[in-house]
């Protein structure tokens, strides 16, 4: 009995262990096909994708945008920028006939776009002034002439033309009370402080800034405001002003006569330019006067035959009149210094000049205004400051004391025609000053503008 429970309990042993062995081996055959199903399949190569990455980049060109330096060239901007020299100077020959580009100016900006070996130039801009730019652009598919044909002219391989900003010009009226100098005025009007530099250079002739404004006076002017895309670039011209300084009124009107000649006048027809501008400086603090002092340097009293003006190191100089340099150089108690001759009759002297301008030099002629030289403190000096003298008929005067005369009036046969035209420019200004409506609201005046 005992032996027979035995064989039953082998054999059904034998059974589970079997059975657990077919078990396992089902659930290994699924599992395994289970992971092999569920890892990922690549899929098939994308032709169309393989030729895009077969294709290589596109070459990038190279811009860049830089300002003219002192002493630049063209050639040698070019050649700055990658291009050798014979094709920098085969760009420079082909442009000259629409422009000049030996007649970059320092401070001017340029454009500039190369292809991506810096072997062609592909555009280039050069500004020219504030209302005109130089644009030139490669042409394309241009084959160049072989040498066999020598006296066939090469085919160009630029278009270029001298591009006019188009500007939005509108005229917008512009008034204000002193109360700390025209600069402050200016900006309290939200306006930029160019142009108070535009009303000083207009005014110089007639009022020193620096020292004969006084608190309440006043101005009103009627100002060309240029826009591009709707956005303010710049100031145009001033067409009339008003500057009321100490109780009395000064009227300036931009006229241009039948004849094509403009300037600005006072009211009467006489020109607002005068044969000397008040001062070389634009704005400056008179440290002597002319006459008797107490020299800072050699201590003893002796005459001072000129103005001191004391101003920054590097602060430019200008000709106080039209005419031709006589003497320009260095002298030991003059420092730096430049002698103007004008009209026979005056001469003009500014010394202790810490550099005089490039080209100013014994027979050069000067206009009224322009760059001579810059405030030093060269020679016998013991400051920053510019040393003014004048003589007349070869003897020394005060020049703060000039009664300067007038330049050439408006015409006669045109005064008729031109006071109509003042009194029309300043009917509208008198009205800005008590109406706050926009300029081209205004109604417009009959033949003005």
């Amino acid at each position: 009995m005992l032996t027979n429970i035995k064989k039953i309990i082998r054999k059904r042993s034998g059974l589970l262990i079997t059975s657990g062995i077919i078990t396992a081996a089902i659930l290994s055959f699924y599992a395994g096909t289970f992971f092999q199903s569920a890892s990922p399949t690549p899929p098939p190569p994308n032709p169309r994708l393989q030729s895009l990455q077969a294709v290589p980049a596109l070459p990038v060109p190279i811009h860049v945008k830089k300002r003219v330096k002192r002493g630049d060239t063209i050639i040698n901007l070019l050649k700055n920028e990658g291009l050798d020299h014979a094709t920098a100077f085969q760009f420079f020959m082909e442009i000259k006939p629409v422009y000049n580009l030996k007649n970059i100016s320092a401070g001017k900006t340029f454009q500039l776009t190369l292809s991506a070996d810096k072997s062609r130039v592909e555009k280039f801009i050069y500004h020219i002034d504030l209302d005109q730019y130089l644009e030139t652009v490669a042409l394309k598919n241009v084959t160049s002439v072989s040498n066999d044909t020598a006296a066939t002219p090469q085919a160009p391989r630029f278009n270029s033309r001298i591009v006019t900003i188009p500007y939005q010009v509108k005229k917008e009226f512009i008034h204000a009370d002193i109360q700390e100098s025209l600069f402050a005025a200016i900006l309290k009007t939200g306006e930029k402080a160019e142009l108070a530099d535009l009303m000083a250079s207009l005014f110089e002739y007639d009022v020193d800034f620096n020292r004969d404004i006084r608190k309440d006076d006043s101005f009103a002017i009627m100002v060309e405001k240029m826009y591009l895309n709707d956005r303010f670039v710049r100031y145009g011209n001033i067409i009339a002003a008003e500057f009321t300084n100490q109780g009395n009124t000064i009227k300036l009107i931009r006229y241009t006569d039948p004849e094509g000649n403009t300037a600005y006048y006072h009211p009467d027809g006489r020109s607002v330019r005068k044969m000397f501008l008040r001062c070389p400086l634009p704005f400056m603090r008179v440290t002597s006067g002319y006459g008797n002092r107490r020299h800072p340097v050699l201590g003893f009293s002796a005459r001072h035959y000129g103005t001191d003006f004391a101003a920054p190191i590097g602060t430019k100089v200008r000709a106080t009149a039209s005419g031709s340099v006589v003497s320009a150089g260095y002298d030991a108690q003059k420092g730096r210094f430049v002698i103007i001759q004008h009209n026979n009759r005056y001469a003009t002297n500014y010394y202790h000049l810490s550099g005089i301008k490039k080209g100013i030099k014994r027979g050069i002629k000067v206009e009224q205004s322009q760059l001579i030289g810059y405030v030093g403190n060269t020679g016998l000096s013991t400051g920053a400051h510019l040393h003014y003298g004048m003589k007349k008929n070869g003897r020394f005067i005060n020049p703060m004391r000039l009664n300067s005369p007038s330049q050439s009036p408006v015409s006669h046969k045109y005064m008729a025609a031109f006071k109509q035209h003042a009194a029309s420019a300043f009917l509208l200004l008198s009205g800005s000053r008590l109406l706050e409506t926009p300029a081209p609201l205004l109604p417009a005046m009959p033949g003005l503008f």
